[in-house]
């Protein structure tokens, strides 16, 4: 069936190329980034069933997706929840402040390299006052204190 494109700039009723009235579009908004969209009772309804309760939108489906292919043995819901997380972390910190998010995921970036080099290294990154010549290696610079850093 082919169905006429919607009208999102108001709440009109949406009727289908046969001229049948499918239902009043109203506003949702995804439990995920917090973006509403118009859509028909009929649609909220499916992305509800298929999301377990949860409306959301076509972006955070699509990120829900790729995570549950990451993990196949994560379940939709525990996908949706760890998408709703990382969106909440998104909003309070890159659209509060994007340079605190800068210097964010450049800690992020050096700890996964410190990890990393870790794991791969003769050295471990320890979490200690003092720091030798193996964790110096480690975390790629000879610093006062290690890698591990306590504030995230």
């Amino acid at each position: 069936m082919h169905w006429a494109k919607p009208c999102h700039a108001c709440a009109r009723p949406l009727v289908s190329l046969h001229g049948e009235v499918v239902g009043e579009a109203r506003s949702v908004q995804c439990e995920c980034c917090g973006i509403a969209e118009e859509c028909t009772p009929t649609y909220i309804g499916r992305v509800r069933a298929h999301f377990h309760g949860k409306w959301v939108c076509g972006l955070c489906a699509e990120a829900v997706k790729e995570r549950q292919q990451r993990d196949p043995d994560l379940a939709v819901a525990a996908a949706v929840d760890a998408t709703a997380a990382l969106c909440q972390r998104f909003n309070s910190t890159v659209r509060l402040n994007p340079k605190l998010s800068l210097a964010s995921s450049m800690r992020d970036i050096a700890r996964k390299s410190c990890q990393h080099r870790g794991a791969t290294g003769s050295g471990t990154c320890t979490a200690g006052a003092g720091i030798n010549s193996s964790d110096a290696a480690c975390c790629g610079a000879g610093r006062a204190t290690s890698c591990a850093l306590p504030y995230v």
